[in-house]
């Protein structure tokens, strides 16, 4: 499947246009993760987001504790890290492969880049969050 697919299939991207879908994904690109590699780690400055193409993550607090918790897993179709990407903050949660895991990856500088070029698409990324999380926005 084609990365402008990948993207028009997400919740956070259904409302673009074919044009903006377009001109997005010649910013994605795909990343494979192993077995139980960290692909995002709380408290660092989220730098990319990713869509799960295929495999599946855990949603992990505290992963450097002796007791970290698995809040949610996440499957094909489910993306994370947009929160610390759209906000420049800090990533709230780890996130780890639990098994062979494929994600499309756009980079913050990207987006930025793109939402820049094209303003409108900022207001509909924030739609497609408060549609996410409803009116209580994770801080």
């Amino acid at each position: 499947m084609e990365p402008g697919d990948l993207l028009k299939q997400t919740k956070l991207f259904a409302e673009l246009t074919d044009a903006d879908i377009g001109l997005l994904s010649q910013s994605t690109r795909l990343e494979t993760f192993r077995p139980a590699q960290v692909i995002v780690r709380e408290g660092r400055v989220g730098a990319a987001f990713y869509i799960l193409v295929s495999g599946e993550v855990e949603v992990i607090l505290g992963i450097s504790t002796p007791n970290p918790v698995v809040v949610k897993t996440l499957t094909t179709g489910d993306f994370f890290g947009e929160i610390a990407v759209m906000k420049h903050m800090t990533r709230s949660a780890s996130v780890r492969a639990a098994e062979e895991t494929k994600c499309l990856v756009i980079r913050r500088l990207d987006l930025d880049s793109f939402i820049e070029r094209y303003p409108e698409i900022a207001a509909r990324i924030q739609s497609a969050l408060s549609s996410r999380f409803g009116n209580s926005q994770p801080q």
